[in-house]
């Protein structure tokens, strides 16, 4: 794997090099616009991004790659803040997985390799559901005119609901899907799904995720009039 690693401190710096090195191709950067060149220039198969960073914090960096990355690369969120507000924030971002300092190198590590094995959502084949269209090449979702950007969690998440709806998709299905054997803390999707329905609340779309109870998450059209 190729890791961008966007850290400003330089003892963690050395850390992550020591440990990692050795499986991963690694590049560096220490300040957020300086992260964000690196991003947009270089194929990396995922990101390693600290939230306080000089320049720009790490929420403008992953907001600015969602909008503007070409592809949909998996972003590893570092931060001391461990509230659930935060970490909603960070998923909000576009955050694929979200990491509490002070961690373990190794867990990290684990953290990595699931985001290396992660599906990518399939390119070339767009799918429909009532006016909302996602293209998952380049994790647009769009409505009419109107379009936004998913990171590839929500892609990913969005594709699994829109190719089984109208029927429930359970939530142990979603999280095994999204994140193989290593599902993380049952929060983690809800956080998920909220943040969805979030995003596709500037298409006018946030009521279009609905939770069936004993069922799982589905797309159902709201009612017109």
């Amino acid at each position: 794997m190729r890791v961008l690693v966007v850290e400003d401190n330089q003892d963690l710096q050395a850390n992550l090099a020591s440990f990692l090195a050795p499986d991963f191709t690694l590049d560096f950067a220490s300040t957020g616009p300086e992260g964000l060149s690196l991003a947009l220039a270089n194929t990396y198969d995922a990101i390693v991004l600290d939230l306080a960073l000089p320049g720009m914090d790490g929420l403008e960096v992953c907001r600015a790659l969602r909008q503007l990355a070409p592809r949909l690369v998996p972003v590893l969120m570092l931060t001391a803040r461990d509230s659930l507000d935060d970490k909603e924030e960070g998923f909000t971002a576009g955050a694929d997985d979200y990491l509490v300092k002070p961690f373990s190198l190794r867990e990290l590590r684990w953290r990595l390799e699931a985001l290396g094995r992660r599906p990518v959502p399939p390119s070339g084949r767009r799918l429909l559901f009532g006016e909302l269209e996602l293209e998952p090449e380049g994790g647009w979702a769009r409505r009419g005119e109107q379009r936004v950007r998913l990171n590839r969690t929500e892609a990913l998440l969005l594709r699994l609901l829109m190719e089984a709806a109208p029927s429930a998709v359970p939530a142990a299905t979603l999280a095994h899907r999204l994140w193989g054997d290593e599902a993380p803390e049952g929060s983690t999707l809800r956080t998920h799904v909220y943040g969805l329905r979030r995003t596709l609340g500037a298409l006018g779309l946030e009521q279009l995720i609905v939770t069936r109870r004993h069922e799982g998450y589905a797309l159902e059209e709201p009612p017109r009039g």
